[in-house]
């Protein structure tokens, strides 16, 4: 309970998931959880912009096709609904400004392999370095049972 493979940028995450408790895997060591921290590089470049979030869900995805995981949560800033274009009466709309909100769109799509997998799928939109409710939101995905 607690252990996980974490994919994407883990500096800026790794204090806050140790004072929870959770216990982050390397090396070859299996883990039940996978937790994917995608974020924005801010690049230049399209293709490399794209190195926060479809290169980290790719790498996932290979994990949990490859291993016994049971619980996949993605982090995801939301950018792929942030753009101006709103389909009539839905709210939710996929919108999005830039390459990297098509980044962010396109992981959560690819969650889909992990579903296939039966692994159980959760998406976080928000920022669990600044919002204490997508923090706690994130630790008690991966510390349950």
């Amino acid at each position: 309970m607690g252990d996980l493979r974490v994919f994407g940028n883990l500096a800026p995450h790794q204090t806050w998931m140790e004072q929870a408790g959770l216990h982050i895997c390397t090396g070859k060591e299996d883990a039940p959880n996978v937790l994917i921290c995608t974020y924005d590089n801010e690049s230049e470049d399209p293709l490399e912009r794209l190195t926060g979030t479809i290169v980290p869900m790719r790498d996932a995805m290979t994990y949990v096709q490859q291993n016994d995981v049971e619980r996949v949560v993605l982090i995801s800033d939301g950018a792929g609904y942030a753009g101006p274009r709103k389909v009539a009466n839905v709210a939710k709309s996929a919108t999005f400004n830039d390459v990297h909100g098509m980044g962010s769109l396109t992981s959560e799509v690819l969650a889909n392999i992990a579903i296939k997998e039966g692994v159980e799928v959760l998406i976080v939109r928000g920022d669990p370095l600044t919002e204490e409710s997508t923090r706690r939101t994130v630790i008690d995905a991966l510390k349950r049972n």
